[in-house]
């Protein structure tokens, strides 16, 4: 069945559909060119103004600046349609009155001609014309659309004794319901827009986590309505409200809004939505619940109004509570907090953006109720109420800006320093926060010529409230970054031959500060570790050839007590290979060499792959796509080696239902064939290991209606 309210709306939208589409109109051979003026040409001046919308049987009066002279006679194109026959003029006064044929809906202009008894034409005036549809409206559009998807499998092959699939053969059939529309009048505008989905696999539907089989198997996704006038603008639906990124940051669910523009410098907006993302016919509002409803409050300042983020100021407010519960999508164990805070946020920069500054700083009082439903009988001790607070500032600076060393060599150099704290137990319902966290850092970044440079170093800590029972941990991050074409670096002119290089390294050291007191901690529980990457990669681009080659290393050097030697290193080593200008193919090959090492252990394990991706578009709707991939592998731990191989195949075609401007198909069917063969074979030759097949044989196709 389908609700009542999707019914209303959809009546709503065919009516509009109806008045959108204004009717036909007969084309009128373009007048001959017109005479040249004289000091005696009658002027024609519209009576109506073009700024405002009229009613499509609005009489449109011309003042003519003295009467026509006899075997004068007036002409009239109104858009594209010659009314001159339907046209009265009175002395110095013309009107035409739309009677048989309405004036056209939307924007156009209406042009006066003044045809002489030779009949030679003379423009008189024009004038801009706006008019409403029939509707009423001064503007109307409906988008809808329907979406269908088809996703099966025709055929699975495992191999004897695997476990056996739950469906080796199926159809699945998606449909997702779109509708948009858009209606304006005398300054208010309305506009509206909503996705429904419907699937036959019930796994698939939209709140099966939360309901099961009791999940409907068409069900609202999302919707939105908003009303907006001038400086005023109100909505309910889904909704993402927030930008304080303690408090309240971009949370998505369903809700209402309003916002205001009190003055060009000061805007003001509030919004309630629901704990957790809603979807289906349920709670159209999202407000149902007051202790599952999140409640904001933001005013927006422009300090300096000449120069818009010269100086921007927010100020948020957020009062929440929240029932154990989560998300359509999810499926975990929760339980009910509250929260209530404020913050405020800066940002400023310079006319030339040389300078800019960021901050802000953040309090939010949570308290976590008791729930008996988690508690059951064991006796717990209630969190006390805390309010504890966040803030974060980020500088920058452009040092240089393409400033000129030589003829044919600038720099730039900008920098930026960044520093961010989380107290102690800190926590907001409307925002995911680690609390009990600081970190400090900055980044380098700049330009020599052809030479791209960029250095970060971060360091970071917690346990901010130097709790003795407590582990500290201390983090450091640094990393550099380069890149430049080898022709622009050895001063030479463009040689494609000459690759394109990227250098990359970064180091990440974590220690504990040593052994916290009246634990259960060891020397040995203490973590001491850095790592490093490196990476160097070489690209040609050549007329009809495209070469890469990278290069990666990764070593993690432990340090803890007792684990000294547990260290591993990685090397790669990949080239890949491209094709181009070859009309409606584009074939790729691509290998790599891995090789892993446990230092501690003395053993080596190595793998290396061969691969081709081939695309291919045989005809302007038919394309076929495939891949190979050839691995090997030696695992001394497994004391074994494997050899895989992956084969899939796609073959598609596109269909036109009906004329698009575009051109572009809107429908498409495929077949697609995916096999893997895995062989094991073990330094003791085991007869009982044989290669494991698997294959499978899939279908689908989508279709837009409209």
């Amino acid at each position: 069945m389908i609700p009542h309210a999707l019914r209303l709306t959809l009546r709503l939208t065919l009516s509009l559909v109806a008045a959108t589409f204004p009717l036909a109109a007969q084309d009128t051979p373009r007048p001959r060119p017109a005479a040249p003026l004289d000091t005696s040409a009658i002027v024609a001046a519209a009576r109506w103004t073009g700024e405002r919308y009229v009613g499509s049987r609005t009489v449109l009066v011309f003042d003519l600046s003295r009467p026509l002279d006899p075997g004068q006679r007036l002409a009239l194109i109104v858009g594209t349609t010659d009314v001159s026959a339907a046209v009265q003029v009175r002395g110095q006064r013309a009107e035409y009155a739309p009677a048989a044929l309405r004036l056209p809906a939307g924007e156009s202009e209406a042009v006066a001609y003044v045809v002489a008894a030779d009949g030679s034409w003379r423009e008189a005036g024009r004038a801009p014309l706006r008019v409403r549809t029939r509707a009423g409206f001064d503007r109307a559009s409906a988008t809808p659309s329907v979406d269908l998807t088809s996703v099966g499998q025709l055929d699975q092959y495992v191999a004897e004794g695997a476990p056996p699939p739950d469906r080796r053969t199926y159809q699945d059939l998606t449909m997702r319901l779109a509708l948009g529309n858009t209606v304006a009048r005398d300054g208010w505008e309305v506009a509206f827009q909503s996705n429904a989905v419907g699937v036959t696999d019930k796994t698939q539907r939209l709140r099966w986590s939360e309901r099961q089989d009791r999940a409907p198997s068409l069900d609202l996704a999302d919707y939105r309505l908003q009303l907006s006038r001038g400086p005023i603008r109100a909505a309910v639906g889904n909704l993402s409200v927030g930008t304080n990124r303690y408090l309240l940051s971009g949370f998505g669910s369903r809700g209402a809004s309003a916002a205001v523009q009190l003055h060009r410098a000061i805007a003001l907006d509030a919004a309630a939505v629901n704990g957790t993302n809603l979807v289906g016919w349920d709670n159209v509002l999202g407000l149902s619940e007051s202790d599952h409803r999140l409640v904001s409050t933001g005013l927006n300042v422009e300090l300096i109004p000449s120069r818009p983020g010269a100086v921007h100021l927010d100020l948020s407010a957020l009062d929440g509570s929240v029932l154990p519960r989560t998300g359509f999508t999810q499926g975990a164990v929760t339980d009910a907090e509250r929260s209530r805070g404020y913050g405020v946020q800066v940002s400023m920069s310079d006319a030339a953006q040389r300078l800019r500054f960021a901050g802000g700083v953040t309090q939010s009082r949570f308290r976590n109720p008791a729930d008996p439903l988690l508690a059951g009988d064991t006796t717990i001790v209630a969190v006390r109420s805390e309010a504890r607070s966040a803030r974060f500032g980020e500088l920058g600076v452009q040092l240089l800006r393409e400033r000129r060393l030589t003829d044919s060599l600038r720099v730039s150099l900008a920098a930026t320093v960044r520093h961010e704290r989380v107290d102690p137990l800190y926590r907001s319902v409307g925002a995911f926060v680690q609390g009990d966290q600081q970190q400090d850092g900055g980044d380098l970044t700049g330009t020599l010529g052809p030479l791209s440079i960029q250095g970060t170093i971060t360091r970071s800590r917690d346990n901010l409230a130097d709790v003795p029972s407590i582990l500290t941990t201390r983090t450091r991050r640094r990393s550099l970054t380069l890149a430049a074409p080898l022709s622009g670096l050895l001063g030479l002119s463009s040689r494609p031959w000459l690759p394109v290089a990227t250098f990359g390294w970064e180091g990440t050291g974590q220690a504990g500060d040593g052994i916290p007191v009246n634990s259960d901690f060891a020397a040995t529980h203490v973590p001491d570790q850095f790592s490093r990457v490196r990476n160097t990669s070489l690209t040609w681009s050549l007329a009809r050839l495209n070469i890469a080659y990278r290069w990666n290393e990764s070593f993690q050097d432990n340090r803890q007590v007792g684990r000294e030697r547990a260290d591993f290193r990685a090397r790669v080593h990949a080239v890949s290979l491209g094709l181009n200008g070859i009309p409606r193919l584009t074939p790729s090959l691509e290998g790599s060499v891995e090789r892993q090492d446990n230092l501690e252990a003395g053993t080596q394990q190595r793998t290396s792959r061969v691969g081709s991706i081939v695309q291919a578009q045989l005809t302007r709707a038919l394309a076929l796509s495939g891949n190979l991939a050839h691995t090997w592998t030696f695992d001394p731990f497994a004391n074994r080696r494997t050899r895989n191989l992956e084969v899939q195949g796609e073959l598609s075609q596109g269909f036109t239902l009906y004329r698009r401007v575009d051109g572009g198909t809107q429908g498409r069917v495929f077949v697609r064939y995916a096999r893997t063969r895995a062989a094991f074979f073990p330094v003791i030759p085991d007869p009982s290991l044989v290669p494991q097949l698997m294959w499978t044989i899939n279908a689908g196709s989508s279709f837009r209606l409209f």
